[in-house]
């Protein structure tokens, strides 16, 4: 028995039943549009169907989403087919280019935006070739066609939306909630560890691949960009949920910095009575109102330890403030009714995750060449039913763009669709025939439906469980009459095979990337991103500096695991971001000396960051420019850890915190700093 959240609350129910149920929730979606197609005389209501299974997720919240964005795909793909088709029928060879370069330059666009939003314009491509390549023969009926298609496909979208929104809806808060309570949870064992054992690797207890924590909080806010299409209250909490995964992705570097002051302090008994109070305040609740002031008895630093000392309690400190206030903004998420602060309830975050253009280029030149030369095969042959490779081939090529290697996903989806196939030929050829009246229909459907779909919860076997229900449909072709030809139903499956073959072979040639060059690749990518961070003239915003910073990691994390050193310096790296964005606030509002000081330091950092590979030590200069700067800050208050939206601050004291940081982080066992300068 498991546990499962519903509307009425939480039932206990056996571990078969939510496949089951949402295989049935499908089912009846699929079967509500087909009956809907054919009463009022679609020509193929199996598109329709087939839209019902690309479309659904367990989440409810999640199928709108993707309904509202494969509608407009739809219509703006079906646009485009309906304006080339017409105008290019008698150049068969340049509407094959037009619909090719149509389908590689949406597939390039789409992966630079790594939101859902991108399936917009993926769908709008091979749309263009699902209306365009069939309509080659009969140009004149591609309006029809389009409009056919654009019918069949929001009937899908509806019934699919209507079916999950109705019965038994999963709130995208059942699924979300959870997730942000235990990666809470697992940074404030971090946090716990990191007071207890220093956060050496042989004694920790609690989370012990910390690197994974940045890979949970990019799945936690890719989830969370559904929001706006849950029904739940959460839906009115949308900021709420930026605000928190703002902290979130704040906590990794501020943990794992603290984890640094540590570890390079040792044990400091000074820092004994500071660690013994977060301990007993965690133990508290970790109640923000109620965090004390770990740096009130701390004298003016002057030495390098002294620095070492308040770099640690600042960043315990910030510790403290960032995860309090996520957990009040959690259990706000909770339960509405609870009060906020008015510095979080008017903060407004923006988070935005990286691109990759030089993977979108070549994903689209790839889909572009696959296409061109099906296409080539397809006017060459004379092939009747090569339009239908030419589709698949475009659709195969954009699906699994966003991999690194595509190609066994490829091959392992279209042998999915193909498989379905077969058992498309047994029904319509076996039982179909006696089949009369719709009612009679659904029964013969419905136990292939319900016995693949309760596959397409798995994680495993989801999307192949996907691939073959859309092969199953395809072949079927359901109509408003019975016709079945056993050669034409040959023919035209023939073209999956061929659609497989192109496109894996094409995208192993132009962009299949080994895990170790893809990794390489992204660390290039972070160095870069560091170097034009530390170039800019003016400070950026620390929202999007953390979300880049946290994706780049979470990216290298997913390929090698989080006990690899490439991802252990990926979290070094996220830490210099933040130390770069804190460093160019303070240059920004500094006087003359000190101004002049950051700006020869970063631009030293960023020739560094440009121009070399990544392992490389930094140049010996650049720690003396760090040391001129660190001098000017040196004296006066402390620094402060206010609400999570000033951390990056502008006094000196905050960016004497910031150097101290960006010292530690790139030159870790550099001689200790000099408060006065050396002969």
């Amino acid at each position: 028995m498991i546990a499962v959240q519903w509307p009425r609350g939480v039932w206990l129910v056996p571990r078969w039943w939510p496949a089951l149920l949402y295989s049935a929730k499908n089912a009846l979606a699929a079967l509500m549009a087909l009956g809907i197609s054919l009463s009022v005389g679609q020509p193929l209501p199996f598109w329709a169907m087939t839209t019902v299974y690309i479309v659904a997720n367990p989440v409810s919240a999640a199928t709108r989403s993707k309904a509202v964005y494969r509608a407009f795909g739809t219509v703006i793909g079906a646009a485009v087919a309906v304006a080339l088709v017409p105008m290019l029928v008698d150049w068969p060879l340049m509407l094959s280019l037009a619909l090719a370069l149509w389908v590689g330059g949406c597939l390039a666009v789409s992966l630079l935006d790594r939101s859902p939003r991108a399936y917009v314009l993926m769908l709008a491509g091979y749309t263009a070739t699902i209306i365009g390549f069939p309509s080659v023969t009969r140009p004149e009926a591609v309006f029809d066609v389009a409009a056919a298609r654009v019918t069949e496909i929001l009937l899908g979208i509806t019934c699919a939306t209507v079916v999950h929104s109705l019965i038994l809806p999963q709130s995208l808060g059942a699924r979300l909630g959870p997730r942000l309570a235990a990666w809470l949870d697992d940074a404030e064992t971090w946090l716990r560890d990191i007071l207890e054992t220093g956060d050496v690797p042989s004694l920790q207890a609690g989370v012990r691949d910390r690197q994974r924590l940045a890979v949970d909080a990019v799945d936690c806010l890719l989830l969370a960009s559904h929001v706006p299409y849950d029904t739940s209250h959460w839906r009115e909490a949308n900021r709420t949920v930026q605000a928190l995964l703002y902290r979130m992705l704040l906590l990794l570097p501020v943990l794992s910095g603290l984890a640094d002051r540590r570890r390079g302090l040792g044990q400091d008994d000074a820092l004994q009575p500071a660690m013994a109070h977060a301990r007993t305040w965690l133990d508290a609740g970790a109640n923000p109102a109620a965090q004390p002031d770990f740096l009130a008895d701390e004298g003016p630093a002057r030495g390098w330890s002294d620095l070492l000392r308040e770099s640690f309690l600042v960043r315990l400190g910030q510790a403290g403030t960032v995860l309090g206030e996520a957990r009040m903004l959690k259990a706000r998420l909770d339960d509405p009714t609870l009060p906020l602060p008015p510095a979080l309830t008017g903060e407004r975050v923006q988070l935005r995750l990286n691109s990759d253009p030089g993977l979108a280029l070549l994903s689209g030149l790839s889909a572009t060449i696959a296409i061109l030369l099906v296409c080539a095969f397809w006017i060459l042959t004379g092939w009747p039913d090569g339009s239908g490779a030419a589709v698949l081939t475009g659709v195969f090529c954009c699906l699994f763009a966003a991999m690194d290697n595509p190609v066994p996903m490829i091959l392992a989806f279209g042998v999915a669709i193909t498989a379905g196939v077969p058992l498309a030929g047994i029904w319509l050829f076996g039982f179909l025939p006696n089949v009369d009246g719709f009612v009679p229909l659904c029964l013969v459907l419905l136990p292939p439906m319900l016995f693949v779909g309760a596959f397409l919860l798995n994680p495993r076997h989801g999307q192949l469980a996907t691939a073959f229900m859309m092969g199953f449909f395809s072949a079927l072709a359901l109509q408003q009459e019975y016709t079945a030809d056993l050669e034409r139903f040959i023919n035209s499956n023939i073209g999956q095979v061929l659609a497989v073959i192109a496109s894996a072979g094409v995208t192993a040639t132009v962009r299949s990337v080994a895990t170790g060059a893809a990794v390489a690749r992204l660390a290039r990518r972070q160095r870069a991103e560091l170097g034009r961070l530390a170039s800019a003239r003016t400070p950026p915003d620390p929202a999007h500096v953390l979300s880049h910073a946290n994706d780049q990691l979470a990216l290298i994390t997913q390929r090698l695991g989080a006990g690899d050193a490439a991802a252990t310096m990926g979290l070094r790296e996220v830490r210099i971001a933040v130390n770069i964005a804190q460093i160019q606030v303070l240059r920004a509002n500094a006087d003359r000396p000190l101004r002049v000081a950051c700006t020869r330091l970063l631009q030293t950092a960023a020739r560094h960051f440009a121009q070399s590979a990544p392992g490389t030590p930094p140049p010996p200069a650049l720690l003396v420019h760090i040391d001129r700067a660190l001098r000017f800050t040196l004296g006066g208050a402390a620094p402060h850890t206010g609400h999570a939206g000033e951390l990056i601050g502008s006094d000196r004291a905050t960016g004497r915190a910031a150097l101290v940081a960006f010292r530690r982080n790139l030159f870790p066992q550099g001689a200790d700093f000099q408060p006065e300068r050396t002969a």
